[in-house]
């Protein structure tokens, strides 16, 4: 499997965040984490990425350790809530800076990208002129627009249309012809069965049931 997690724990003061938790991902497949506000989905994104430090159990993604305050052992795409960008910069230079961090701006990408989410007249357009639904669109844009092979994302389609959320299907559909490993968290499994591989159901930091579509 291209995605291991093993027998995770993680207690904060009398909270159970994870109980046992041990789920797996195949490399080039789409799945969804479903769940409850508080269920857990957000804090096993935070896992997967390093962001918290275990109690127990270990996670390995592509065959390599996840470590606490490490960077992860392969290129992550990430929504964690609410996309955050600099409201008083354009979009296009959002994206910019973002990626160039890693130095992996790839403009007809972005572009592209733009066009595909109904962007491109807004690209130069302050980030605080838009609205939610162009803001989250922005944040899809940016957690893939690095050509990273491992795409989480947290409630993508929050406050998008649906002409928007089938744009988004799409995409991600496309990605994983391309061989992404995409994850996906929801709290509406209705959203996302017909474009996932797999479905886990997350309660109280523990696995319900996972189901392959």
């Amino acid at each position: 499997m291209y995605i291991e997690i093993n027998n995770i724990n993680k207690k904060i003061k009398d909270k159970n965040i994870f109980q046992d938790v041990s789920l797996s991902f195949e490399k080039g497949s789409i799945n969804g984490v479903i769940g409850s506000n508080g269920s857990g989905k957000t804090m096993l994104f935070r896992a997967l990425c390093g962001f918290i430090k275990l109690d127990s159990g270990k996670i390995q993604i592509d065959s390599k350790p996840v470590k606490f305050g490490e960077r992860p052992p392969v290129p992550i795409g990430l929504i964690l809530e609410t996309p955050g960008f600099i409201l008083n910069d354009t979009a296009l230079n959002n994206l910019k800076y973002l990626a160039e961090i890693n130095n992996s701006y790839d403009e007809s990408y972005v572009l592209w990208l733009l066009d595909f989410f109904s962007l491109a007249e807004y690209k130069d357009k302050k980030v605080k002129s838009f609205s939610l639904g162009m803001k989250q669109k922005l944040g899809i844009i940016q957690a893939v627009m690095e050509h990273q092979e491992l795409i989480i994302l947290d409630e993508p389609t929050n406050g998008i249309d649906k002409k928007s959320i089938l744009k988004f299907n799409e995409l991600m559909n496309q990605l994983k012809v391309e061989g992404k490993t995409i994850i996906i968290a929801s709290h509406n499994d209705y959203e996302i069965k017909e474009l996932c591989d797999t479905i886990t159901e997350i309660e109280n930091g523990a696995i319900n049931e996972t189901k392959r579509l």
